[in-house]
């Protein structure tokens, strides 16, 4: 037996079943709350919904779909036939953590309301979304770092080694050692084999997301020394430090040649949705072109949270009545 062949069928039956573009256009269509409600029941999705959704129905609809991703993905480690494969999939998840604590920190800092926290956090098996919860409601940055601790985060001791806050830097620092410290572990995990190959390029495109994320968030001031994070293949040490030093409109250039949409300055999410096709793109390649490998997963579980990301755009878009076009630009872009 190959090494992800049952399962890598099982998740082809479940791929057929992620929304498209024309499902969200769909569901974006439709004229009421309760219509759009009504029509995302109807959808595979909507199995994951709760009977009773309470005063907030966005805010319980956007709960019960990230809840449904992270349980999924707990199915989905267990279902790979091998240990070896199980560790990378793991060690992806891990990588996904970060994710969700760099949401959660920012949105301490911005005293963000605890939903938009969450609506930005993946889903992910370590902390679950009564853990991220905690944490978005934290008073202090100091506060929701002690949280995740509690929870028994490994990001946690990294993100405590750059307290306090530096006042004119902001969170970013927290950022970068989550980075480093989730690209360290799973780097430990892709030493050798093929499936190790497939995460160490997916890392190594998840680098460079992170170090165009970091210019972004810049806007062409000068780094820090510390700033870069190294292991990429797109963006080396040399480009990123002259992208830094050339201002906003050179930086945004620049970037927009490495990562094509990446520079718009015109609509700030178009650069959040390019890196995200900068990380699929190439999952989606690997997942073609080795079906049997860790790639398939990998490629599902990124879909999948997109998937969640969409939808619940899709809703509140509506439901604070922007154009649809703008919407669609928010969920397409």
């Amino acid at each position: 037996m190959a090494r992800l062949d049952v399962a890598n069928a099982r998740i082809g039956a479940r791929r057929s079943r992620l929304l498209g573009a024309a499902a969200l256009r769909e569901l974006l269509a439709r004229p009421t709350p309760e219509a759009r409600l009504e029509r995302l029941r109807a959808l595979p999705l909507g199995a994951a919904l709760p009977a009773d959704l309470g005063a907030d129905p966005l805010a319980a609809v956007e709960a019960a779909l990230r809840d449904a991703a992270r349980r999924e993905a707990v199915r989905l480690v267990a279902a790979a036939e091998a240990e070896r494969p199980r560790a990378l999939l793991e060690a992806w998840l891990r990588l996904e953590e970060a994710v969700a604590v760099k949401a959660v920190l920012r949105a301490v800092v911005r005293r963000a309301a605890v939903e938009d926290a969450l609506a930005a956090a993946p889903p992910t098996p370590a902390l679950p979304e009564e853990t991220l919860r905690a944490a978005a409601g934290a008073l202090t940055v100091e506060e929701a770092v002690a949280i995740f601790a509690a929870a028994g985060s490994a990001l946690a001791e990294p993100l405590r080694r750059q307290l306090p806050l530096d006042a004119e830097r902001g969170v970013l620092p927290l950022e970068l050692a989550a980075d480093r410290a989730a690209v360290e572990q799973a780097r430990r995990a892709c030493r050798r084999g093929e499936d190790g190959a497939v995460l160490r390029r997916h890392l190594e495109d998840r680098v460079d997301v992170r170090n165009a994320e970091t210019l972004l968030a810049l806007a062409g001031a000068p780094p820090a020394a510390d700033a870069f994070v190294p292991g990429g293949r797109r963006l080396p040490e040399a480009t990123f430090r002259a992208l830094a030093a050339g201002g906003a409109a050179a930086m945004r250039a620049g970037l927009a040649r490495i990562f094509p949409g990446a520079g718009s300055a015109a609509a700030p999410w178009a650069a959040d949705r390019a890196l995200e096709r900068a990380l699929l793109a190439p999952l989606r390649r690997e997942a073609r072109s080795r079906p049997l490998s860790i790639a398939v997963p990998l490629a599902y579980l990124a879909e999948r949270r997109a998937e969640v990301r969409r939808v619940a755009v899709v809703l509140r878009g509506a439901a604070l009545e922007l154009p649809p076009d703008e919407v669609l630009d928010l969920v397409e872009a």
